[in-house]
């Protein structure tokens, strides 16, 4: 699957390359989840990588500065299969039959340290604004705190730091449209 995307999501959480380069081995080993709800575990993720648009491996040893702007972090994972509750081997036959049709997505989970905003003028550029006592003022309108995502002429995010990604969830709605099951293999 493609964990997550740099750039902006649909939530207005911003993802900036170097962010995002670092925290990509944080998925391995967390939780794959239902709809996000954490008593739901479905399976786990194995493996993590990174990939350009066209879906070419980045080399884990490639500088920082010659990253693509925009990149994807990949994972592995594995749904349980086999369950001893009818109601639980009845969903995830559904669920797997649904996967296989393309009706499923997945949406990264993560934890963070602190964020800075993200401005998007009209004109498409874009610039970070530090978050301090001067600045906090943004947070109210972050659609992540109920506000309109909006500031003036402005689109407003949170651009998330020292990400921890700690799992993803099964959604028929993700955050990020680029977050696709890009291949199912049956064990």
């Amino acid at each position: 699957t493609i964990l997550v995307t740099t750039g902006w999501n649909k939530n207005d959480d911003v993802f900036e390359s170097l962010e995002v380069w670092v925290a990509r081995h944080t998925p391995e080993h967390k939780p794959f989840n239902y709809e996000h709800d954490c008593a739901q575990i479905i399976g786990h993720i194995l493996s993590d990588w990174v990939m350009d648009d066209s879906g070419k491996t980045i080399s884990d040893d490639s500088p920082a500065d010659e990253l693509p702007d925009r990149f994807h972090v990949g994972t592995g994972a594995v749904l349980y299969k086999f369950w001893e509750k009818p109601e639980l081997q009845e969903r995830m036959d559904n669920l797997l039959a649904e996967i296989a049709k393309g009706e499923w997505f997945v949406s990264m989970e993560c934890l963070f340290k602190g964020f800075d905003y993200a401005l998007q003028g009209r004109d498409g550029s874009h610039r970070t604004v530090a978050r301090n006592e001067q600045t906090a003022f943004l947070s109210k309108h972050l659609r992540a705190y109920g506000g309109t995502g909006r500031y003036g002429e402005y689109r407003v995010g949170r651009l998330l730091r020292n990400i921890v990604f700690s799992g993803k969830g099964l959604v028929r709605k993700p955050a990020n449209p680029d977050s696709v099951i890009l291949k199912t293999e049956p064990f």
